[in-house]
């Protein structure tokens, strides 16, 4: 059931779009069983998640039944509106999620033409700010992250409903728009992702649908792709052992997208189990020995589950070409942030020199014999053993952005201004973005859509006068026996 809590208020007024300002952050509830979810309308955003934690023998220290929070946030909306959430902790990003290169895209709209011929296109140009190096992500700074969105809870109480009208011109795009994220909480039906059969553990599911739709008398095209970017740590959101303790599981996820140097996708689509060990030929013995001791898999392969810790491991030393014995430390390290070298990442990795290192790629989810009749497909399965949490994430989107939270130093946020005074470090989190492609408005004369490429295939939704709605659909389930 959903349930409203106290507001809160913020100092200045705050633009949400055509209708006037709102001061006031609005925050819910979400309940079934022993699983709590909070709400907030500042960027529609996921501030708590609290799951109960089963006792084991090994654990006497810790109560049957004891809660934890599971998603890394701010100690209150207030905090990350005077923040700006620059981690983009908990919320809805757009209106287009992820990067676009150099921040312009390119788009037809029509045009009215005299002629008998009926209507005609014009190829129109957009720049957009770019506020990550030298392109644009998540809508730019005063994206929809940081607008407080309309907000009612629907559906005889089970659903808390947020909405926001983006207008024409706003962050830079054409055409207004209206935009719904629509948070439920509902029991766990989906298959057991390990037995395949139906799935009686505790738990539940949070399911978000998000729908946009031009605005009544729109004329104007425009791209649009949002994505929900929580960082989930199962274990707890201020754990000590970072994401060095979870396993991550993506069986659909056969390719990937590789980036160039600022991140943006180079097109290409490469299989997961296609390793860059480049250059460990040339190193001493021993090294090659150790090396070779290593999961054989690539460190980009999820197909069956993998320990983090190793994986990361693996990364360091596969991509980032870091020596072993760093590699390890780097694990380890309680303060500052682990980076890639002054020269650079491993041959053909295009990590950029002194970037700090970790997953942000952009994963193709494969259709399977598990896709349910709503489209639903899952995408990533996350586990925490010692406490019997895992989380399974389905969706209607064809990507899904594994994040690592790389860029996280202890320090920005500061502590004071996270739940509980956490210091959020690098590798504290785990994000689990379901997407169209970064950098994928394409035009239908491109060659990667005549071809009908690959990457095309997730392109980027374009709402277009006369044409469909966007839907995107993505579900949280959560279990923990």
């Amino acid at each position: 059931m959903a349930a409203e809590l106290p507001s809160v208020s913020i100092d200045a007024p705050h633009d949400s779009g055509p209708g006037g300002t709102l001061t006031t952050i609005r925050q819910f509830r979400l309940s079934l069983g022993d699983v709590t979810v909070e709400l907030s309308s500042l960027g529609a955003s996921i501030t708590k998640v609290l799951l109960p934690r089963e006792r084991k023998p090994d654990e006497d220290d810790i109560a049957s039944g004891y809660k934890d929070d599971v998603v890394l946030s701010y100690a209150s909306p207030k905090e990350q509106f005077n923040d700006k959430n620059r981690p983009y902790f908990g919320c809805i990003v757009g209106r287009v999620a992820n990067r676009i290169k150099a921040g312009r895209f390119s788009l037809r709209q029509l045009s009215c033409s005299s002629s008998s011929s009926g209507d005609s296109s014009t190829l129109e140009s957009y720049q957009l700010e770019t506020n990550n190096g030298p392109n644009h992500l998540h809508g730019g700074t005063d994206g929809f992250s940081n607008r407080i969105w309309d907000a009612s809870i629907v559906d005889d109480s089970t659903t808390v409903r947020f909405s926001l009208v983006s207008p024409d011109g706003d962050q830079g795009y054409p055409a207004g728009i209206e935009v719904v994220a629509s948070y439920s909480l509902v029991p766990t039906i989906r298959r057991d992702v390990d037995t395949g059969d139906n799935n009686n553990k505790e738990g539940a599911r949070l399911r978000l649908v998000m729908t946009a739709s031009l605005l009544p008398g729109e004329t104007k095209a425009t791209p649009i792709g949002l994505a929900q970017h929580s960082y989930f740590n199962l274990s707890s959101h201020n754990s000590s052992y970072r994401l060095n303790d979870h396993d991550l599981h993506m069986p659909n996820c056969l390719s990937y997208t590789p980036v160039d140097s600022t991140s943006i996708p180079t097109r290409e689509v490469r299989r997961v189990d296609v390793s860059h060990d480049k250059g460990m030929s040339s190193k001493p013995l021993e090294m090659r020995l150790m090396y070779s001791s290593l999961n054989t898999k690539s460190a980009m392969d999820f197909r069956t589950k993998r320990d983090l810790a190793d994986v990361l491991y693996r990364y360091c030393v596969d991509q980032v070409g870091l020596p072993l014995e760093e590699a390890a430390m780097n694990l380890a390290l309680e303060e500052g942030i682990a980076h890639v070298p002054e020269g650079g990442g491993s041959v053909g990795t295009n990590l950029a020199g002194n970037a700090p290192y970790g997953f942000d790629h952009n994963y193709i989810i494969e259709s399977s014999e598990e896709e349910s009749d709503d489209g639903m497909r899952l995408a990533a399965s996350l586990f925490h053993d010692r406490t019997s949490r895992s989380l399974h994430v389905y969706t209607t989107a064809p990507g899904i952005q594994v994040y690592t939270a790389n860029y996280l130093d202890g320090k920005s946020p500061t502590p004071k201004l996270c739940k509980d005074g956490a210091t959020y470090r690098q590798w504290q989190g785990i994000c689990l973005e379901t997407q169209t492609f970064p950098d994928s408005i394409l035009l239908d004369e491109d060659e990667l859509v005549k071809n009908d490429d690959v990457f095309a295939k997730g392109r980027c939704f374009v709402l277009r006068p006369g044409g469909e709605n966007y839907y995107h659909a993505v579900e949280y389930q959560f279990t923990y026996n």
